[in-house]
């Protein structure tokens, strides 16, 4: 094996080895803090509407935020109503007759 062959290989391999360490170092995730949960966004209004007001004016950052998308849910949960059983029997009963 010729020493230029060597050579390559080794200039190869650490190339890739810088690049496989410098992968780490940056990090380009936005820093949101703690993350909370969706209950804990529908018990805090002041704090939901912080956060999705900063959600809504840069989305191109913030759309994947854990945060966000909790107080999104939140939002949702709470101005879509709580989920209940329909009870149906009594159309039943109507159709039947």
């Amino acid at each position: 094996m010729s020493t230029r062959k060597i050579s390559c290989a080794r200039n190869i391999a650490v190339v890739v080895l810088i690049s496989v360490a410098m992968t780490g170092c940056f990090d380009d995730t936005p820093a949101t803090g703690q993350v909370q949960t969706v209950d804990w966004y529908k018990s805090h209004d002041d704090e939901r509407k912080v956060t999705l007001k900063t959600c809504g004016n840069n989305p191109g950052e913030f759309q994947d935020a854990p945060n966000c998308i909790n107080a999104l849910r939140a939002e949702r949960a709470l101005s879509s109503g709580e989920p209940f059983e329909l009870d149906l029997s009594s159309f039943k009963s109507e159709e039947e007759s």
